[in-house]
């Protein structure tokens, strides 16, 4: 709070050469920001100023592992000045019978109708890996089974599945405020058979949908592999297309069932055979 009683809210400023600024603009879209302002600077350099929350630690480290030539500051502004992109909205068909909406916007008719409501940290469901990820499940999960949605963000595909498949959905995410707007969201959509876990690790699933980048994808390959059920699904997203093949050969003990690729992501869906 300012002195005058005004909320802001800390962005994250990320500057970089301008040659990079549309692969890390499109990386910062999957890890679920909901806004980027593309801000230009001086001698083919620009900044790409977004919200990751309350607690950006975790995205920042990654962002820089996998980005060594970006420099991050964190830089306040009034709230009502970083919530302007709630008015550029708009929902999101997953297929034509299944719509992603904002909370604040009228629903259009659709069979399913999936409301999300992204709070600080999370995207709105819009972005093709949440995309890809939401339709192959819907070929892939079985209905009424238990899935894991592994880097839930805003616990959307878990709740969708459930809203439409009748699934039981655990949720896990390192996001500090992955909790509260899974509480959120399933209070919007009616949904009581989704919860958070902090121990994703100990149980077993019929399906595991993880939308989150390949980097980690790979690094959690064997987690991912023991915690699905022989004969389940393992739906992984959040892979540019020419990162697949390296995410795949980490999961070499499983068969590919399908793939849907949009705007230069892919997501894949695995049946684990042994």
């Amino acid at each position: 709070m300012t002195s005058d009683n005004t909320e802001v809210w800390s962005l994250v400023d990320i500057s970089l050469p301008v040659s990079q600024s549309e692969l890390v603009s499109d990386t910062l879209w999957a890890m679920g920001v909901v806004a980027i302002e593309e801000i230009q600077g001086d001698n083919d350099t620009v900044t790409l100023r977004t919200s990751m929350g309350e607690n950006p630690t975790d995205d920042i480290a990654l962002l820089v592992h996998q980005y060594p030539f970006v420099s991050i500051s964190l830089v306040d502004i009034a709230r009502t000045v970083a919530d302007t992109w709630r008015a550029h909205a708009e929902p999101t068909w997953v297929t034509e019978d299944v719509v992603f909406v904002p909370t604040w916007l009228p629903a259009p008719p659709a069979l399913h109708q999936i409301f999300i409501e992204p709070l600080d940290t999370f995207g709105l469901g819009n972005h093709p890996t949440t995309v890809a990820a939401m339709q192959l499940a819907l070929q892939h999960v079985v209905p009424a089974t238990h899935v894991l949605d592994l880097g839930s963000g805003s616990g959307i595909l878990g709740i969708a599945l459930s809203k439409i498949l009748g699934c039981r959905g655990s949720a896990f995410d390192i996001a500090s405020g992955a909790r509260n707007v899974l509480k959120e969201n399933c209070k919007s959509n009616h949904v009581e058979n989704v919860a958070w876990t902090d121990s994703y690790e100990t149980e077993t699933y019929d399906a595991v949908i993880a939308n989150i980048l390949a980097p980690v994808l790979r690094e959690l390959a064997g987690v991912i592999h023991d915690v699905t059920q022989t004969n389940g699904v393992i739906i992984l997203s959040g892979m540019r297309d020419d990162q697949v093949e390296d995410v795949l050969a980490c999961f070499d003990s499983c068969v590919e069932v399908g793939k849907v690729s949009i705007d230069g992501w892919s997501a894949v869906a695995l049946e684990k055979v042994n």
